[in-house]
């Protein structure tokens, strides 16, 4: 799932084709700087990233993406995608942020956090130097 020849999808907004268009698109230094007041665990990154998506704020979502993503992405982006992928994207992040508002939380294992928001479907986090970032919202 996390193979760098396979094109995995945050938000499910990032289709095959979008991931193929980014890769060869525009790169952004990874150390761009956390939100303030960065929250230290991976619900609290997770909840913070699904309600910028839904909220349209696009340069805090971009700022909780992981360094992988950072490194292919822009804000701008971001929101084309999300956009593109219409209410897919939505109802990705709106699944992953009720099951947080329920009182789930994601596993952590090693230095990676998952919280399954469906059959075959899962929130992903990293724990990167800068803190929890999010690598898929599927």
């Amino acid at each position: 799932m996390r193979s760098s020849g396979l094109a995995l999808a945050f938000v499910t907004a990032l289709a095959p084709a979008a991931l193929v268009a980014c890769a060869s698109g525009p790169r952004q230094p990874s150390h761009v700087a956390s939100p303030a007041s960065a929250p230290a665990g991976p619900a609290e990154v997770l909840e913070r990233f699904t309600t910028a998506l839904t909220a349209q704020r696009w340069p805090e979502a971009y700022a909780l993406l992981s360094d992988r993503w950072r490194a292919r992405y822009t804000p701008s982006r971001l929101a084309s995608d999300w956009a593109a992928a219409g209410s897919v994207s939505r109802e990705a992040a709106e699944r992953a942020h009720a099951l947080l508002a329920a009182g789930q939380r994601p596993t952590i294992r090693a230095r990676g956090a998952t919280l399954t928001v469906g059959a075959g479907r899962a929130a992903v986090l990293v724990e990167e130097e800068g803190g929890w970032r999010v690598d898929a919202l599927e």
